[in-house]
C-alpha cells in the first residue's frame, strides 16, 4: 500500500514512469475483473484503457484514507457498469478468449478436465446474481482483496458482503455435488 502511495505522489509529481509501473502492476487483475463482468475480450480491453485514462486524469481526487486497489477496481466496476448499461447486454462467455497465462505442458487428459471444470465455474458464476457475481470475481482476481475492500469498491456493508459471499460458496458446493452426481449417472 505504500508503494501505491509513493507511486501515486511520483505521478502527481510528474513522473511519468511511475503511472506505467501503476499500469503494469494493475492491469492484467482489472483487465480479468472487466472481462468477467461484460464477457467480451476487445471489449475488457477497450474498457480497461478507459479505467488507466480515468486513472491518470483523476489521480489527484484520490484520498490516501483508502486503499489504491480498492479505488482502481471501483473505477472498473463503474466502468464496466456504464458499458453494461449504455449497451443493455453481456455477452457469452468464450474460454478460449482467456489467455492462459502460466500455461504449462499438460496432456489431453488434463486438459479436458480444467476445460470442464472451468466451463462448470463459469456457468455457475454466471447464474449468480450481479451483485453476487461481483463479490465472487473481486474476491479471486486479487489475493489481498478483503471482504471489506470489496465492500469499500461496491458500497455495500461488510457483513453483507460475508453473507452473500458464503452464501455463493454453499451454492457452488451444492451446484459441484449435483454435476458430479449428473456424471455418475
Amino acid at each position: 500500500m505504500e508503494d501505491d502511495l509513493k507511486l501515486v505522489q511520483e505521478v502527481l509529481n510528474g513522473n511519468t514512469d511511475s503511472f506505467n509501473i501503476i499500469v503494469n502492476k494493475y492491469e492484467l487483475p482489472v483487465l480479468k475483473f472487466i472481462y468477467n463482468m461484460v464477457k467480451n475480450k476487445e471489449t475488457a480491453e477497450d474498457i480497461t484503457q478507459e479505467v488507466f485514462i480515468t486513472l491518470y486524469n483523476k489521480l489527484y481526487m484520490y484520498k490516501d484514507e483508502y486503499k489504491f486497489s480498492n479505488w482502481v477496481f471501483q473505477i472498473a466496476k463503474n466502468k464496466s457498469i456504464d458499458y453494461m448499461r449504455k449497451y443493455k447486454r453481456v455477452h457469452e462467455s468464450n474460454i478460449e478468449e482467456v489467455k492462459d497465462i502460466a500455461s504449462k505442458e499438460v496432456g489431453p487428459e488434463e486438459t479436458a478436465q480444467f476445460k470442464e471444470t472451468k466451463k462448470n465455474i463459469e456457468a455457475f458464476i454466471n447464474s449468480l446474481e450481479e451483485i453476487d457475481r461481483q463479490i465472487i470475481l473481486l474476491r479471486y482476481s486479487r489475493e489481498e482483496m478483503t471482504f471489506l475492500d470489496i465492500s469499500q469498491i461496491l458500497n455495500i456493508s461488510e457483513s453483507s458482503v460475508k453473507r452473500r459471499y458464503y452464501k455463493a460458496r454453499d451454492k457452488y458446493k451444492q451446484h459441484s455435488l449435483n454435476n458430479e452426481k449428473r456424471c455418475r449417472i
